[in-house]
């Protein structure tokens, strides 16, 4: 296993922010500095065709190569951008005192509605609200969308603020899915790289989304959560995987983590078999460890990842892990480098 001696510091989450590219055509807005693509009304120059971060012409649709715009790409934000808005949302398939929900929206502030921008969601702990999960856009900058789902006494059957993971079917599932398409008809999002991560009782929500919505979720990132009871047969398809998890862990136990870990190596057909693995931008206070390993053989675009922390303060792991920024920088690079998944 990868261990890395802990020195003091504080330590703070990279940031990325992307450019424009050269071949521009027309009057388009430029996409990331990743490889542009054209879009649906719009004409791309030369070189943006080819992959060589062009832009997109009048009216398309910039992003990273291979994007999959959504539907509210051109719509204007309608927000503010750089701060979280709250959003209220009614859930229909469920209870009604259930369906009452809200998540907020955290827009880049230099949004632009022609680039598709990657997804991601964030479950915060119990007692959180969507504002204060693990503050992603300290490694994303500007490069990604960020959705706080957010917690409800309401459909916490301990009337706690946490997520219902103690049941299935659960009115979590609907909130997502219904969220999700609310956000993908309002702003422009790259429907290839929706990514979901949390924290505590946010890591659980993770985990039921990364089973429930597995092909729609490119990848998902957990810290110190563990996965509720589900019928055999509904986690299919794979998911790629990062996990961080403090041994020991009063709340949520290290063999749970272990245990959501297992699941997701034979989900994605890997072998038990391990390789050191380094997260981009650790931190460590002092007297700390992180152990980190990538499982080898699973499928194409599907790597697990997981890290076992010691000597990391609050032993149940912090909400923003900003000791560590392992569920910032580390799990930002490790979505964003993922390779192409096999057809």
């Amino acid at each position: 296993m990868n261990s890395v001696a802990g020195t003091s510091g504080s330590g703070s989450g990279g940031s990325s922010t992307a450019t424009a590219g050269g071949g521009v055509s027309g009057t388009g807005t430029a996409g990331s500095s990743m490889a542009g693509t054209a879009g649906a009304s719009g004409s791309a120059a030369a070189a943006g065709a080819a992959g060589a971060a062009g832009t997109a012409g009048s009216g398309g649709v910039g992003g990273a190569g291979g994007a999959v715009p959504s539907d509210g790409c051109n719509m204007p934000a309608g927000q503010a951008l750089a701060s979280y808005v709250k959003v209220p949302i009614t859930v229909t398939g469920v209870d009604a005192a259930k369906g009452v929900r809200d998540y907020y929206v955290w827009l880049p502030a230099d949004y632009d509605p022609k680039r598709a921008y990657p997804l991601v969601f964030i479950g915060p702990g119990c007692g959180s609200d969507g504002m204060h999960g693990i503050q992603i856009q300290k490694a994303s900058g500007n490069n990604a969308i960020v959705i706080g789902l957010d917690p409800s006494t309401a459909v916490d059957p301990e009337h706690r603020q946490c997520f219902d993971s103690q049941s299935f079917p659960d009115p979590e599932v609907p909130y997502f899915d219904q969220t999700l398409k609310e956000v993908e008809s309002k702003f422009c999002v790259d429907k290839s790289k929706l990514f979901i991560e949390g924290f505590s009782s946010g890591s659980w929500m993770a985990n039921l989304i990364g089973c429930t919505d597995a092909g729609t979720i490119r990848a998902q990132g957990n810290a110190s959560g563990c996965m509720q009871g589900l019928p055999a047969g509904t986690c299919t398809k794979p998911v790629a995987y990062f996990e961080a998890h403090n041994d020991p862990d009063p709340n949520n136990s290290y063999q749970c983590g272990t245990q959501n870990r297992d699941e997701k190596i034979k989900r994605n057909g890997c072998t038990t078999q391990t390789m050191p693995y380094t997260p981009v931008g650790l931190t460590l206070p002092a007297g700390a460890t992180v152990d980190c390993v990538q499982y080898v053989g699973c499928k194409p675009g599907y790597p697990v990842i997981f890290c076992t922390t010691k000597g990391v303060n609050p032993n149940h792991n912090p909400q923003d892990d900003s000791s560590t920024n392992l569920t910032t920088s580390a799990m930002w690079n490790f979505w964003t480098t993922l390779p192409a998944p096999a057809p």
